[in-house]
């Protein structure tokens, strides 16, 4: 089946999982799933995976943003402990590797897709992406922390804390998953490729903000566009014009070590096979991402 022709089939698709999780509860949510286009980010990323695996990745990734979104525009953490109240059921989900089922309806919903996705992954798969997933939670908790407080962080702080509120590290372990191609773990490329990763995290994450400025701005969030104009004390315009700029350059700097990688172990025995799948995954990632940045509807205000 062709992309094009499947994509009707798995919107319907989403959309059905998603209403029955109760991700979806109204039109305006279903509106919103719909104009996120999930079903081009997961194929874009899986553009040789088999139907149930594609699916499943758009199901993580609705998910993924759907949290994302509750704790960025629906105003959680206005008081203290009020997000941290919504993420304790998601952490002990992870915490107990999913063997006893929550009752808080959202942590439901991981605790299903974490059943379809970690039988068959290695232990340390399990840790690096409760380890990943806490971490999106840690700074998501930080971030609205300091929203609360009216604290504006500095550029190079700022990059880091939105390297681990962007979500892709948490999806890029789904991928090793439903793409076949875990992290080759020791072997001297582990932090290499996790690398990889951060520069896949930061474009990500970049790129997000240039699209989501507007909305960010309105819902009182901050922005690396912002960020940049109030630390250089120059126009919205110039700033993302150094967004871009960044985001180029990081790219490059992916380009460079995906290509490194592959020489080092094209003449290493054992496991260049396992590492050119990972790079691969990751590179076609980074491209799915951006593209499906450019035509999501995800940041447009209804």
């Amino acid at each position: 089946m062709s992309d094009s022709a499947s994509t009707p089939q798995r919107i319907t698709t989403v959309l059905r999982w998603a209403r029955g999780e109760g991700l979806v509860a109204d039109a305006h949510a279903e509106r919103r799933l719909l104009a996120m286009r999930l079903e081009v980010l997961a194929g874009r990323a899986l553009p040789r995976a088999g139907a149930a695996d594609v699916m499943l990745t758009a199901q993580w990734a609705a998910f993924i943003c759907w949290v994302d979104d509750h704790i960025d525009r629906q105003g959680l953490g206005s008081r203290p402990g009020e997000l941290e109240g919504f993420t304790a059921p998601l952490r002990k989900v992870l915490e107990h590797g999913g063997q006893h089922p929550p009752t808080a309806p959202h942590a439901v919903v991981l605790w299903n897709l974490w059943r379809r996705t970690a039988p068959g992954m290695s232990d340390r798969w399990r840790a690096r992406f409760a380890c990943a997933y806490n971490d999106f939670l840690d700074a998501s908790e930080q971030e609205v922390a300091l929203r609360r407080s009216g604290v504006r962080l500095p550029l190079s702080m700022y990059v880091r804390l939105r390297r681990r509120t962007i979500t892709l590290l948490p999806m890029l372990a789904v991928l090793e998953s439903t793409g076949r191609a875990p992290m080759v773990e020791g072997h001297g490329v582990e932090a290499r490729l996790r690398g990889l990763g951060g520069a896949v995290a930061d474009v990500a994450g970049w790129a997000n903000d240039l699209a989501s400025y507007a909305n960010d701005i309105a819902a009182g969030q901050d922005n690396l566009v912002a960020v940049i104009a109030r630390e250089d004390g120059c126009s919205t315009l110039r700033a993302r014009a150094r967004v871009t700029a960044m985001i180029e350059e990081r790219r490059e700097g992916f380009r460079t070590a995906a290509a490194a990688l592959r020489s080092d172990c094209a003449v290493a025995a054992g496991n260049n096979s396992a590492v050119g799948c990972y790079v691969d995954m990751v590179e076609t990632f980074m491209a799915a991402t951006l593209h499906w940045l450019a035509v999501t509807g995800r940041f447009v205000t209804p």
